[in-house]
């Protein structure tokens, strides 16, 4: 008789005991939250190569095996506890006159048997589904059969949980409804009547036993139950499971050096589109000078009616993939697949007031993505990049207009127009106006897009100690005087002499080949390392009468210069760096790169000869062989560590698009309904530790 006691007070003491805790964390729900973002935070970091999930899925295989055994051994108790159950009462009815009494206990015993029935019945499907599980990575009652990737998918945890709470309940119900009934009836009655027989003695003391047996571990499972509801926080209702989206961005890229122009379109267009394999929302086309460039412009329109494009001549050619694509005529186009994101571009004649004239149409873009801001709730504020092709001289000027109009954080990714042999053929084009084709402008786009995207301008080019302050300027790209000194008296010492017979000239010669080994740089201010950064400026013209140097790049009188040194390796060596970096720096993955625009100054381009393929190679395996284009440019704008965009010579810009979302997007795995982290739901989903992120 005091066996049931004393079990029943062991088993409540051995759940209540420091040492054992339920599966399911009893701990407060705020410092269970903080401790599954961390473990959910480590997880995405260290799931880069894929590895984690792997790992994650034999964990959860151990953990399932560990549940099946425990089913198991479960249904083996139930089932001898009925057995001697049924003994009991067949003892009872066969050796006894029948009283109302034994009604009493057949009710019992069909109590028991009936939940015994139900807890087989819910035992096998669990574990099958636990099998299926284990066998596929997934359950089938999951609506997303995929798993989530990152580590352990958190609906493995959360059925886990459910169950184990079912199983509290269930295990509740069974000891107050069928084992404690079963205790108080015979003890009762052996109390008023004696024992009997010496076999049926020893039956109905094995079967109270039992009874007590079961009802210590069933009362140890309502004793976690209680704790579970009223100290952890734990709701009957299913808890939600939300996952972080990636953005919906894809990036294609395709070229064609055939001589016609409409047919290398088609050829370049069919190739981008068998990357991206839907419509995509923004192009940026690129074509040599010597191509037919308003038969392309008309072929892409018929291709891609009311996609917005922008673009401009590239010297020579491209380089795209693992291959310098160059020697010949080329037409490149590359795409984004980005339906959420926003792309409006604009283009422009220079005036007099190239500040006024890029403020005035940055600004008129701009309203276009006002009008149609309710529609793309996943981008909203200033653009993430603005992407640039001007006419060669302005660009200093036309940056400051576009800061004016946007503030000056935004970054500015582009080229200057160009073309092969500098004669002024280059060329600007964008979309509007059924495509729109000026050789004396700016084209652009404001591109706002729904993924997160990084990007820097970078020179191939060292420093040296030569270094020197601007005392005279004529306008903003002539150097009359360095230190008071003739400025290409002051450059030519610091080259040791490098241009002392062309400063014979009669002419005033183009230096821009000779100046590619040493042009000048400006620090603008530091990198992460704390070491100084700079932008290279291009020297292009010797005035021998008066000593100035022209320059492709904007200087004023009072800023510091320093001459700078190089050779073909380090450019060839530095761009795939560039990309590197970027990535490195970025936050984001080499695999969630989706593409890449590159900027390849076209005097680098030359200086690097032959050797462009290499450079070609290390950027593609850089950026992981995801579609990228660089063009070749008469300048090079972009943004540099300070946050500050510029425009530079010889230098190299690159814009990397990623698989991150802007604005975080989380999906509910089990309903499919979708919410953007600027909804005030988000705030309840991520206090609530529903939040799977990548």
């Amino acid at each position: 008789v005091c066996f049931p006691f004393f079990a029943t007070v062991a088993m409540a003491a051995a759940a209540n005991s420091p040492g054992r805790r339920p599966s399911m964390s009893s701990s407060s729900p705020s410092r269970r939250m903080s401790s599954e973002r961390m473990s959910r935070l480590s997880l995405s970091t260290a799931s880069i190569d894929g590895g984690l999930d792997l790992i994650a899925m034999e964990k959860e295989r151990k953990k399932l095996s560990a549940e099946m055994k425990s089913l198991k051994l479960e249904f083996a108790l139930d089932f001898i506890d009925v057995t001697v159950k049924s003994l009991v009462v067949i003892s009872v009815l066969t050796g006894y006159e029948f009283v109302a009494s034994h009604m009493i206990l057949v009710g019992l015993l069909m109590v028991a048997l009936f939940l015994s029935l139900v807890a087989v019945g819910i035992r096998l499907r669990n574990m099958n589904d636990l099998k299926f599980l284990v066998r596929h990575g997934f359950s089938r009652r999951w609506k997303k059969k995929e798993r989530i990737s990152g580590g352990q998918d958190p609906r493995v945890i959360r059925d886990a949980e459910r169950r184990q709470l079912h199983h509290f309940i269930f295990r509740t119900v069974q000891a107050w409804c069928a084992d404690l009934p079963w205790i108080v009836f015979n003890v009762n009655r052996v109390a008023q009547k004696g024992g009997g027989g010496g076999a049926e003695v020893a039956l109905r003391t094995a079967s109270i036993a039992m009874a007590g047996f079961g009802f210590g571990m069933k009362f140890a499972a309502f004793v976690n139950l209680v704790k579970l509801l009223l100290f952890s926080g734990v709701k009957m209702s299913m808890k939600e499971v939300w996952e972080e989206l990636p953005a919906d961005v894809k990036c294609g890229v395709g070229h064609s050096d055939t001589a016609d122009t409409a047919e290398a379109m088609r050829i370049a267009f069919k190739q981008c589109m068998g990357q991206l394999a839907d419509t995509p929302s923004f192009m940026v086309v690129a074509m040599t000078a010597d191509h037919d460039h308003r038969a392309g412009l008309d072929v892409l329109a018929e291709l891609a009616p009311g996609v917005p494009y922008s673009g401009s001549t590239t010297c020579r050619g491209a380089l795209i993939g693992d291959k310098a694509v160059h020697g010949g005529q080329l037409v490149a186009v590359w795409g984004i697949y980005d339906p959420e994101g926003f792309y409006s571009p604009g283009i422009f004649e220079y005036t007099e007031k190239p500040v006024e004239d890029a403020f005035r149409a940055c600004k008129k873009a701009y309203s276009n993505f006002k009008a149609e801001r309710e529609n793309k709730k996943s981008v909203h504020g200033v653009p993430s990049f603005v992407w640039f092709n001007g006419a060669p001289d302005p660009e200093d000027r036309t940056l400051e207009g576009f800061a004016k109009a946007l503030g000056e954080n935004t970054p500015v990714v582009g080229g200057s127009s160009a073309d092969n042999d500098i004669t002024g053929k280059w060329k600007q084009w964008c979309s509007l106006n059924g495509g729109t084709i000026t050789s004396s402008g700016c084209s652009f786009t404001l591109c706002f897009c729904s993924a997160v995207v990084q990007g820097q301008l970078f020179t191939g080019y060292n420093a040296t100690g030569k270094k020197g302050v601007v005392t005279e300027m004529e306008g903003t790209r002539k150097i009359c005087t360095i230190d008071d000194r003739p400025a290409i008296e002051v450059y030519n010492e610091w080259t040791g002499g490098h241009y002392t017979e062309l400063m014979a000239s009669k002419e005033n010669p183009n230096i821009l080949a000779e100046s590619s080994l040493y042009p000048l740089g400006q620090v603008c201010g530091q990198d992460e390392d704390g070491e100084p950064f700079y932008r290279s400026i291009h020297p292009s013209q010797i005035w021998t009468k008066t000593g100035a140097v022209q320059v492709f790049s904007d200087v004023k009188e009072g800023e510091s210069i320093v001459m700078m040194s190089g050779t073909k390796e380090n450019v060839v060596n530095r761009i795939a760096g560039v990309a590197s970096h970027i990535v490195r720096t970025s936050g984001f993955s080499l695999q969630e790169v989706r593409g890449s625009l590159v900027i390849f100054c076209a005097g680098a381009m030359m200086f690097a000869g032959d050797s462009i393929g290499i450079a070609a190679q290390k950027l593609n395996t850089a950026l992981g062989g995801t579609p990228y284009m660089g063009m070749h440019t008469f300048g090079e704008q972009g943004m540099f560590p300070d946050g500050l965009s510029r425009h530079g010579n010889l230098m190299f810009s690159a814009l990397v698009v990623s698989s991150r979302r802007r604005i975080m997007k989380v999906l509910n795995v089990d309903t499919g309904r979708a919410v953007l982290s600027t909804d005030p739901e988000f705030e309840r989903i991520l206090a609530q530790g529903c939040l799977h992120t990548m």
